[in-house]
């Protein structure tokens, strides 16, 4: 019909693309410059999750690190993630009630639901609701997000195209941050070296702690994903270009506590299940935090104190005394700088209460530790969901390090790895609520569902 009337076939394309510049200035002066490309956003996510589900899983987990990216004056990701993660969700639900997809584990989904479901109990009696929406949406988000891998991906290779979703963000936000170093622009935290400021690079992230936090537990998924032949030849070169730019964004992000966690949760989880990869790896560490570290780095470890070490302490005493105020559910998630604003002048745990340390006047949005942040937020009820959650998490991901399939056991490995520096990691700093939640999340159900096909496969070979 189009070749009979004289037109090209890309015809209705160029009408398309005239159409929607011409539509972009009405809809930029009328509502918003980026209404029409959020909804043009929204459109292409509605048929890549009806047409391929698991590429919309992939490109919401690619898209989680810009979740606070700054356009102008706004965040434009903040309305696409959340109805991507929701739509994947009832997608596969309705997919899921004509054809029974493979489970994860009943525990590891009693332990994502516990601690989903005390964070919300939390949040409705918090010491100011309002506060809570921001973290606890973002949570529910990261929640919905499982249970639609759990849902959507019955084979492995919807989960490998799921879990390479999860490396390309490691790729975005890593490249983003070299990005920053090249040019110079550096978030508002630094340190003092030789008498010279060093500036640290954050992507998009609110501080560079937990920008390097969200890298170091998705590095080991991207070196799993790697070293393993069985995974595809492209999605290799995905993770070997994600770490790439990985390591060395880390590297400038100077966060100690992430590059501490690295190294730990890897010599740890190794150990466990290869103790001679565990040896090699250990080696490589020391070899190249001598030779390759940059001087900065080197000078930054050197001092852990880093003269914030009475910060700290006075941070993590105030938790517990927020904690004793409200043991049962706390003051509410995302509400720590609210329960420490209400605390007396004289304290039982921390020495001071406005952490005035000279020249500094805080009100901290978090106790640096997210234990004891937990604990404070969520009081017993919340540590005791999370300790669930952790429990299951590491459970799931050591019986998936040692199936038969070696994609899903490689994945699983560094996902143990993850889990791992996550979990030193937040000795120092509280990431698990920031844009990290919905790759590990995802990441978590990811494996469920490899130990589910596995089991299955042995029962089918029984």
């Amino acid at each position: 019909m189009i070749r009979r009337a004289g037109l090209s076939p890309s015809a209705p394309i160029a009408a398309a693309v005239v159409m929607v510049a011409a539509l972009w200035p009405v809809t930029a002066y009328g509502v918003s410059p980026l209404a029409l490309p959020v909804a043009l956003g929204l459109a292409g996510a509605t048929v890549l999750v009806a047409t391929r589900p698991e590429w919309g899983v992939a490109l919401a987990l690619a898209l989680a690190p810009w979740t606070n990216l700054h356009v102008g004056a706004e965040r434009p990701l903040r309305l696409v993630l959340p109805p991507l993660a929701f739509g994947l969700l009832a997608y596969g639900m309705l997919v899921s009630s004509r054809e029974r997809p493979p489970r994860g584990p009943a525990f590891q989904t009693a332990g994502v639901v516990l601690f989903a479901g005390v964070a919300i109990v939390s949040a409705l009696q918090a010491l100011d609701p309002a506060q809570t929406l921001t973290k606890l949406f973002g949570l529910l988000t990261a929640v919905a997000l499982f249970f639609a891998v759990l849902t959507i991906c019955r084979t492995r290779g919807q989960l490998l195209v799921a879990a390479a979703g999860a490396v390309a963000g490691l790729l975005v936000a890593s490249a983003q941050g070299v990005l920053q170093q090249a040019l110079g622009q550096f978030g508002n935290e630094g340190f003092v070296v030789g008498g010279e400021i060093v500036g640290r690079v954050q992507g998009s992230f609110g501080h560079p702690n937990q920008y390097a936090g969200f890298l170091a537990v998705l590095v080991p998924v991207a070196a799993g994903m790697l070293a393993a032949r069985a995974v595809p030849g492209r999605m290799r070169l995905l993770a070997a270009t994600a770490l790439t730019f990985a390591l060395p964004a880390l590297t400038f992000s100077y966060a100690r506590g992430a590059l501490l966690g690295l190294a730990v949760g890897a010599i740890v989880w190794l150990a466990l299940l290869r103790p001679r990869l565990a040896v090699v790896v250990a080696l490589a560490i020391a070899v190249g935090s001598i030779a390759l570290a940059p001087a900065a780095l080197k000078e930054r470890v050197s001092d852990p104190a880093g003269g914030d070490i009475g910060l700290r302490a006075d941070l993590w005493g105030s938790a517990l005394d927020i904690y004793t105020e409200r043991p049962l559910l706390g003051v509410g998630i995302n509400n720590f700088a609210e329960g420490y604003a209400t605390l007396p002048s004289t304290l039982a745990n921390a020495s001071q209460r406005r952490l005035l340390h000279q020249t500094q006047v805080l009100t901290p949005p978090h106790a640096a530790n997210l234990y004891l942040n937990i604990l404070a937020e969520q009081g017993l009820l919340g540590i005791l969901a999370f300790a669930a959650l952790a429990l299951t998490s590491v459970l799931t991901v050591y019986r998936g390090s040692r199936i038969a399939d070696p994609a899903g056991r490689a994945l699983c490995l560094g996902m143990g790895v993850g889990l791992m520096t996550l979990a030193v990691h937040s000795l120092f700093e509280v990431t698990l609520f920031s844009e990290l939640s919905q790759p590990l999340f995802a990441l978590l159900a990811i494996a469920g569902v490899f130990v589910a096909l596995d089991r299955e496969e042995s029962d089918l070979a029984g």
